[in-house]
């Protein structure tokens, strides 16, 4: 009820009303999100206010001094406390607890010599001095880490849409696994499902619940504590809500993740996508993606044999991508990129293991659809309308996919190399390459396979890893060059739009123009539109 009085809640409900006008009440855990984010925030900022006011009264001489100040380092430890309650342990928060502890000790070395009314030697001065500047440091470094690696919540999704999500299992018993030593293994995956939903009562997901249990993959990057947070950050979907019955039925996206990722990677995009009226599919691949988590617990960790296959491939591409990136003419640029294609096998087998899974999961869904199998997607799911679009080598599988697969009616490659049988075949959907300016070119040698609308979007000032959730989640990456310099919220609204308008018009079959002003008009984009389906 104190909730409800609050001027906050009273501004954030007026603001959810504007947006969505047809939801006739705010749902009061996404306002209990929002608010929390900045009770959180601003309590981190009283924190480090409360460490440099302490640190600035050390300055003084003790006769300069008010009494109470004394009592500062004892208010930042109860600050602390309060922190370590109700928002738990966060590693982020390291430099805080060690530069509080120093401070709460030296004050209490302090507290006893302003009682004794010991004189301060030069020696101590010099010490004070020196112990000043470098906890100012401290609080340096401590700021940075907690602007560097915050915990915020997912930005919301546009559409009309609350978004659902539930956890789905696949086995194809007729498919060995080729990717284990047993031959008695058949191919097995996970799938996360985002759809659309009315609202109800209950807790959004958080963002990646298992991080503690199952880690991220470390031979590829960072050590797993940097990702530790990632279970607190809170997302807009809402596990097992029934689907929306706004819509008979709604149309169907598959979404395949990046090499050595997983769909957890990629919830910003998938959650706008179910906000707007689509039903989306993401497989997670065991063995070449992060550690997949069961629902009877079973846990398949990422193959460290497979990522040194992938190593070792990547180390003999290398001499041709230094090749490639070093030409500008394009005849030659085009000749580079066949033979990287024709000597890869092992992204190639990858990209098989994949689509013969997206395939086995469309075949489900008919038999989900037709109510052969129990799931809350019965007679829900329009196969009719059935697209698909991926990341990196997710990117590479949604056009290989559509490459011979025709139930799928358009298709979204964002910024892969297209491995596969495409640059043999005639793709004959609707087709839209998005990439990043450090990867444009790399697909010139496919560009005469489409004979239906192609579009090849550029993004300047974009990298490869701008096209996932670590952009928004970890601004670190601009930092440290995985992201490029353009600004992380615009390339999620270039992104967000174009892929979405991409899919209403082709999929949903809605009377709109694509691409819209919004998309034409940011200047870091470049569409060119190969308007085939007229030659």
């Amino acid at each position: 009820m104190l909730l409800r009085q609050n001027f906050l809640y009273r501004y954030w409900r007026y603001r959810y009303q504007l947006r969505f006008p047809h939801r006739t009440r705010l749902p009061a855990t996404q306002l209990k999100i929002v608010y929390n984010e900045r009770i959180i925030f601003m309590f981190k900022i009283l924190i480090i206010v409360s460490l440099l006011l302490t640190l600035i009264t050390f300055f003084f001489p003790k006769y300069k001094r008010l009494y109470w100040v004394n009592f500062l380092p004892w208010l930042v430890v109860v600050f602390v406390i309060i922190h370590l309650i109700f928002w738990k342990y966060q590693w982020q928060m390291i430099p805080v607890y060690a530069l509080t502890s120093i401070i709460f000790i030296i004050s209490l070395t302090k507290f006893k010599k302003t009682i004794s009314n010991e004189p301060e030697s030069h020696k101590g001065k010099f010490f004070k001095y020196i112990s000043i500047i470098l906890g100012l440091l401290l609080l340096i470094v401590a700021s940075a880490v907690l602007y560097l690696f915050p915990i915020v919540n997912l930005p919301k999704p546009t559409g009309p849409y609350v978004v659902g999500t539930t956890l789905m299992s696949f086995n194809d018993t007729k498919r060995p696994e080729i990717l284990t030593d047993d031959p008695k293994d058949t191919r097995e995956f996970m799938a996360r499902i985002w759809y659309p939903a009315d609202f109800v009562k209950g807790n959004s997901m958080f963002y990646k619940e298992n991080v503690q249990q199952v880690g991220i993959i470390e031979p590829a990057g960072p050590p797993n504590f940097i990702f530790s947070h990632y279970n607190l950050i809170k997302t807009n979907s809402y596990l097992d809500t029934p689907i929306s019955n706004q819509q008979l039925t709604y149309p169907v996206l598959v979404f395949s993740p990046g090499f050595l990722a997983s769909y957890e990677d990629y919830q910003i995009l998938i959650e706008e996508l179910a906000s707007h009226g689509y039903i989306v599919f993401a497989p997670n691949q065991p063995y070449e993606s992060q550690s997949v988590i069961y629902p009877d617990s079973k846990i398949i960790p990422f193959s460290e044999e497979h990522f040194k296959k992938y190593k070792e491939n990547q180390e003999n591409l290398t001499p041709l991508w230094k090749e490639f990136w070093t030409t500008t003419d394009q005849e030659k640029r085009i000749e580079i990129s066949k033979k990287i294609l024709d000597s890869e096998s092992f992204m190639d087998t990858v990209l098989r293991v994949r689509t013969a899974d997206i395939q086995f999961m469309v075949d489900e869904m008919e038999k989900m659809n037709s109510g052969n199998i129990n799931n809350i997607f019965s007679n829900k799911l329009d196969l009719s309308r059935l697209g698909i679009l991926g990341h990196s080598m997710g990117g590479a599988v949604a056009g290989q996919v559509c490459s011979v697969d025709s139930r799928f009616k358009a298709c979204v490659n964002l910024d892969g190399f297209q491995w596969g049988d495409v640059v043999k075949n005639v793709i004959k959907q609707p087709f839209m390459i998005m990439q990043s300016e450090n990867f444009a070119g790399v697909n010139d040698f496919i560009l005469n396979q489409f004979k239906n609308k192609f579009y090849l979007v550029t993004i300047k000032d974009s990298k490869h890893m701008n096209f996932d959730d670590n952009q928004i989640i970890m601004p670190s990456t601009k930092l440290i060059g995985m992201t490029g310099k353009i600004d992380a919220k615009e390339m999620l609204q270039i992104t967000n739009n174009l892929i979405t308008s991409f899919f209403d018009k082709y999929i949903s079959d809605k009377n709109i123009t694509f691409p819209n002003e919004n998309a034409i008009n940011y200047p870091e984009v470049e569409i060119k539109d190969f308007n085939l389906s007229k030659i």
